[in-house]
Order: C-alpha cells, then structure tokens, then sequence
C-alpha cells in the first residue's frame, strides 16, 4: 500500500507492507538515504515508488528527531543569512537532514540556474558534512504546502501525480478553454495540473468532431460548423442565411470533398 509521507520540503507516495496512522512519524528510505518523515494519508494505488517506509519510530527516538528539527531550523536560518550576503537570485524553502546526520539537503526556489558553489562551500564549511542545493519547481512547492483549486478540491498535484510534469499551452488549447492566464493557471501560477490529466480524454474526443469552420451535413441542410461541446456532444452550426442551431453529434455528417477521396485503385490485366 502507498501513503503520503510529508518531508521539511517536499510530499512524496511511498509503499509500505504494513499499516500506518495518520500523523504518524516514520523513518523513510528514499535513494539510499533514510529521512524522517510524517504520514499524511493512505493512497489506494500500486504504482512503483523509488522509496520505501521503514518503520514507525520509536518513543526513545522522539528526542533524536526534535534535535534533527533543531538544526533543520538553524540551517534554515543560516543559509538565508549568507544567500542575502551573496545576493542570490533563490528563494530557500526548506532543510532537510539525514537521519544519521551524513548529509544535510536544501531546497529552493528560482526562475534560472544558480552558481550555487560558493554558497555550498560557505554550508560545507559551518556543518562539516555533505551539502546538496536542490531546486524543486513551484508546482512541487505547491504540492508541497497544499490548497484547494478552483474546482473545490484538493489540489491535483498534491494527489494525481507522482512526478510533476511539463504542462503546455497547446494542452489546453486543445481542450478548447479560454487562454486567458488568470482563468487557466493554478495557485502556483503556472498552468492547471488538470489540463494534463483530462487531456488524453479531449485527445481523443477531439477526433469525433469535425473541425470548427469546416462543412457538414445536417438534416436542414449544408452549414459550417461554429464550436462544439465535448461533455455535451452537442455541435453548434450556421446555415448559409446566418441561422445558428445547436445539434448532437449524431446529427451531424462530415461533408466528402472530392479531392481527400481515396482513388480506386486499377487492376491490370
């Protein structure tokens, strides 16, 4: 079974061969590494995962993981401290620690890529252990902090993904909404995370219909074709004299042109 395990920056879906509590702290491996990490909710869904939980923590362990949070925090602080020193172009957004102290990883923000080196000298040299700057996307931040779309559910890249994708705006052009960018993008302002998961549905359907200004035959006659609503299955059409009417799918004929009509082919004998 897979549950959402939350992490200082990050969500990820990990299997787990026994049952968890919700709020519960467990020990995670993810890449090799073990982190701690916080149950958030079971997910019903056998995807393959490229980490695991381990196993809840022990009550004597509760006091190894408020130390870890401790230096969490003071990292955090730290590494702000010397960002704004170096003035760089980065927005932190959360430490995180490995379980056995090996390793410390500091997640961020920004529009480009960062010369990071100095910066990862000035941590390597304060902590005296292994350094890693990740920069994650606004979606993954989103994800991360959580919310309720516009839809009134929760967000979908906190539950239909587990690795967050590109989203084009051919995707949503293709899905016949209105490119205007305050209607289609998500609280972490890029384009909603839906148009990627209905878009195969739309891909699909799309080809069921004729296009928009092409020719069909209706029973009323010849008419051009105006818009069409999918979830509907309604074709919307203007005759020649400029009346409009709104028809179903199955009403509707795509009109043959002599040119796209595949030629016989001739048999010698």
């Amino acid at each position: 079974m897979l549950y959402k395990i939350k992490f200082k920056a990050t969500q990820e879906m990990l299997g787990c061969p026994f049952t968890l509590k919700e709020g519960e702290d467990v020990l995670c491996e993810k890449n090799g590494e073990i982190y701690a990490g916080r149950v958030l909710s079971p997910i019903l869904s056998e995807k393959e995962t490229e980490g695991k939980v381990l196993r809840p923590l022990y009550p004597e362990e509760k006091d190894v993981l408020r130390e870890i949070r401790k230096n969490e925090e003071e990292a955090f602080q730290f590494c702000e401290y010397r960002i704004q020193e170096r003035n760089l172009p980065m927005k932190l957004v959360g430490v995180e620690q490995e379980w056995e102290r090996k390793k410390m990883k500091f997640y961020f923000l920004a529009e480009h890529r960062i010369d990071f080196r100095e910066l990862v000298k000035d941590l390597a040299r304060k902590y005296r252990t292994r350094i890693e700057l990740r920069q994650i996307g606004v979606r993954d931040y989103a994800g991360f902090l959580g919310g309720i779309g516009v839809c009134g559910r929760p967000l979908c890249c906190m539950n239909l993904f587990k690795k967050k994708v590109s989203i084009g705006l051919q995707v949503a052009r293709e899905q016949h909404v209105n490119a205007d960018p305050n209607k289609i993008s998500g609280v972490c302002g890029r384009l909603m995370c839906c148009f990627n998961y209905e878009y195969n549905f739309y891909k699909e359907e799309n080809t069921k219909y004729p296009r928009v200004g092409s020719t069909v035959e209706t029973p009323k006659g010849t008419a051009s074709v105006v818009h069409f609503n999918i979830l509907a299955e309604i074709v919307k059409v203007k005759y020649p004299e400029g009346a409009e009417e709104n028809l179903p799918l199955s009403m509707i004929k795509k009109k043959k042109v002599w040119w796209l009509i595949p030629k016989r082919s001739s048999v010698e004998e």
